[in-house]
């Protein structure tokens, strides 16, 4: 009897251990990087650069003008909201942004020493994942300002319209959380010690 509840307890453990890192995997990873030497209170308007001929890796994005108009629609949301105005004559700023699917494979080891699974085996969980980088860039000079990416699992983002517009939409927020609109950052001077 107590090893059948042992059992069904390992057992349980197991597939909480399996839903966590399956949760895990849905997580969106964000960064950006930008030209420190830049005054962004300078610029006030953007427009899209033109798109490139790169494709994302998965037939059900490339060419698709919804994704495309709620992609915009949301970096378009994050811009206003850092006090830029979308203008197609002498924009100050041109945007860019590029999508890529590919499949990811994780595995995980379930070890009994530490209490996971009664011996050892592994697990494997085949997922896709998104990365979407959007570069601003100066208009005149062509030149690269800032660069936001993120990462994140899709699962079902590409077949549900109204998840990946929400989805984007937040994923557009946290990304351009990491948006310069001050002064240019003034480089730190280490002062030899006195």
């Amino acid at each position: 009897m107590r090893t059948e509840v042992t059992k069904s307890v390992v057992a349980l453990g197991a597939a909480l251990l399996s839903a966590a890192l399956l949760t895990a995997c849905a997580t969106i990873r964000v960064g950006a990087d930008f030209d420190r030497g830049t005054n962004f209170q300078a610029y006030a308007t953007y427009d899209w650069a033109s798109h490139d001929a790169l494709p994302t890796g998965d037939p059900r994005l490339d060419n698709n003008q919804l994704f495309d108009a709620r992609m915009r629609e949301a970096v378009d949301e994050q811009l206003a909201s850092k006090g830029l105005r979308r203008s197609a004559s002498s924009p100050d700023l041109l945007v860019h942004y590029h999508a890529s699917v590919r499949d990811r494979i994780d595995v995980v080891r379930m070890d009994e020493s530490r209490g996971y699974s009664v011996g050892e085996r592994s697990e494997s969980y085949v997922y896709e994942e998104g990365t979407l980088l959007v570069d601003v860039v100066q208009a005149q000079s062509k030149k690269l300002l800032w660069r936001g990416w993120a990462q994140t699992e899709l699962s079902t983002l590409l077949t549900a319209p109204e998840t990946m517009a929400a989805r984007l939409k937040d994923v557009a927020w946290r990304m351009f959380k990491q948006f310069p609109r001050s002064a240019p950052i003034e480089p730190v001077v280490a002062m030899p010690p006195a």
